[in-house]
């Protein structure tokens, strides 16, 4: 019998950050996932983004950087980004998911000049 803890991979958080003149939205807002699923995170824009930037930060406070994505899919790994700037979205998918994916996701949407992520907990 598997323990609890190596079955359940925790939440995944999706927070929303800012970019003056646009509003983004995540969605879902936090997921409880098993070990080895997949998920996919999602961020609508208000307006036509440049570029969008995906992030993860960590139970322990560890900002990373994971994708910029002006238009199209990247991949990297387990890990693959794609944003559709005249849907007004992008989207990050996350396959066989791991312990070590718990953390707090970000999309920050780029107008114009580059914005840092408004990080809120």
């Amino acid at each position: 019998m598997k323990r609890l803890v190596d079955t359940v991979l925790g939440l995944l958080f999706a927070q929303v950050c800012c970019v003056r003149g646009m509003d983004v939205a995540q969605n879902p807002p936090a997921l409880s996932l098993q070990e080895g699923a997949s998920s996919t995170l999602w961020c609508n824009f208000s307006t036509f983004p440049d570029s969008v930037q995906w992030y993860l930060q960590n139970p322990r406070g560890h900002l990373t950087h994971l994708f910029s994505v002006p238009s199209g899919t990247r991949q990297d790994g387990r890990l693959n980004a794609t944003t559709v700037p005249k849907e007004r979205h992008s989207s990050l998918h996350i396959s066989s998911l791991r312990t070590t994916d718990s953390g707090t996701y970000f999309c920050a949407a780029q107008h114009g000049a580059p914005q840092a992520p408004a990080a809120s907990t």
